[in-house]
């Protein structure tokens, strides 16, 4: 099967794949960049950036001068060629802040999700910039609809559906999550569709969850989706921003080590059982401050781990103490190559 293109808003790429915005640094300027260039949408993580000691004292400021240094290094790096975005965190507590400078710097697109990104459209503005809310169900979706064509006379371009077998936060309760089968991506589809078609809707539907290839590929678009999400799978690709002995982690992980604990966000997040999780799912609390105060629904008091310094420690290829997302798929990734080696499968009928 010759794949199609995909259009989103004035937006047109070669394949039908987003790449996803993963924190911290796995959605480097160099892993969006060459996405871009390759013929998909290249998606920077917003999340963890600049330096972590200054960011003790001047949270917003580093994030956000940071952030536009990231975009203006991956617009170099794909020759300015445009289908180059952000992904920002609703739950983020400098949100508003990160959309700005995002539409500052003239990204092309903002993926947004981890909350319903229900201001979003407030804080863009007029600028032209496709709006790519994620979601896990049309009931979601249709509280992001009606609020953005109430308030803002705005439609997103397109959504992602995640699905419960997707890798990192999850927006399903564990009931759900040890059913998935009542929530699958068949089903999701049907309920998202059902919401497009009661608000005249029409604009592409992407697919996140499992996606290591062509065929997985063939199959959502053959369920009726318009593209992919792909993220577990890019981790470990030479433009990944993490260290090296994070990305051997992957490849040594088989499906059975994959667990789902309670995220500092407040959602269920789909992990590796590597020692910090394991000390986690004994009912150990990390010893940690939080200087950074980067989300609004965290209570230091309650969480048992402090997932900035989690996620940093991930970048820096500290096994100890670095939480893995991942999806329900690790034992797909194989090797750590570059993402070339990604598109190049997808050429041909």
């Amino acid at each position: 099967m010759k794949l199609p293109s995909l259009k989103i808003r004035n937006l047109e790429i070669k394949y039908p794949v987003i790449q996803a915005g993963m924190g911290v640094s796995i959605g480097s300027a160099e892993l969006a960049a060459a996405v871009v260039k390759l013929g998909g949408m290249g998606t920077i993580a917003s999340v963890g950036l600049g330096d972590p000691e200054r960011g003790k004292t001047h949270f917003v400021e580093v994030c956000s001068g940071e952030l536009a240094n990231v975009i203006r290094r991956a617009r170099s790096l794909s020759d300015n060629k445009p289908n180059l975005g952000v992904n920002i965190m609703v739950a983020l507590s400098n949100y508003r802040e990160i959309v700005e400078t995002s539409v500052q710097e003239k990204v092309d697109y903002i993926i947004s999700g981890a909350g319903l990104p229900l201001l979003l459209p407030e804080y863009v503005g007029d600028a032209d910039i496709a709006l790519i809310p994620v979601i896990s169900s049309g009931r979601a979706y249709e509280v992001v609809v009606k609020t953005w064509l109430r308030k803002y006379a705005r439609k997103p371009d397109a959504v992602i559906i995640e699905g419960p077998l997707c890798g990192g936060h999850l927006g399903f309760t564990p009931e759900m999550l040890a059913h998935p089968e009542t929530c699958s991506m068949d089903i999701l589809l049907k309920e998202v569709k059902e919401v497009m078609a009661r608000y005249g809707l029409d604009h592409p539907v992407l697919a996140a969850e499992g996606v290591t290839g062509k065929e997985d590929i063939e199959r959502f678009l053959k369920m009726g989706y318009d593209g992919v999400q792909v993220g577990t799978h890019f981790i470990t690709t030479e433009e990944a921003g993490i260290d090296a002995k994070s990305k051997q982690v992957l490849i040594d992980a088989s499906n059975e080590d994959i667990v789902v604990i309670k995220s500092p966000v407040g959602l269920p997040v789909r992990v590796l059982k590597t020692p910090l999780v394991k000390r986690v799912l004994e009912g150990g609390k990390e010893k940690f401050t939080c200087p950074y105060r980067c989300l609004r629904s965290c209570n230091p008091a309650k969480s048992l781990f402090c997932i900035a310094r989690a996620l940093l420690a991930t970048k820096n290829g500290d096994v100890e103490h670095g939480l893995y997302m991942v999806g329900c798929r690790v034992d797909d990734v194989k090797k750590i190559y570059p993402v070339k080696e990604f598109f190049d499968a997808l050429e041909g009928e």
